[in-house]
């Protein structure tokens, strides 16, 4: 799924009605100005969580942060950032580079800010 993180309930039906057991549910987690999956489960390599977003894409380092901008580590909730950045990633608004870094890269220097929160559970998994 893209565009909304599918609940757990939803999840669950689609993944034992519809998929009869037996069809993966890979719930995604992107954006336009990424341009690219940052977290996406891998079916067959990894166990899939109901409403998850999955894990990392391969290159992309997320990182959870709270509302003074100090990093999160293990199990957690706060503002969800990304740490490193990427060949997808969107590098301006055109005519207005200014605004671009206004919004995106202002919370915390060096990071870009989706604007979401998110949590990780105990095992990695991301939340939105």
């Amino acid at each position: 799924t893209v565009g909304e993180p599918i609940n757990p309930s939803a999840w669950e039906w689609y993944y034992n009605v519809v998929g009869d057991g037996r069809c993966p549910i890979a719930d995604t987690y992107w954006q336009t100005e990424t341009g690219s999956h940052i977290l996406t489960p891998l079916p067959g390599a990894v166990p899939l969580k109901p409403g998850s977003g999955g894990m990392p894409c391969f290159g992309i380092v997320p990182k959870i942060v709270d509302d003074k901008g100090v990093e999160l580590e293990g199990e957690c909730q706060g503002k969800l950032m990304i740490k490193k950045s990427f060949p997808s990633i969107m590098r301006t608004v055109y005519g207005d580079h200014e605004r671009f870094e206004k919004t995106y890269f202002s919370e915390l220097k060096g990071y870009y800010f989706t604007g979401d929160g998110c949590k990780r559970d105990k095992d990695g998994y991301y939340f939105l």
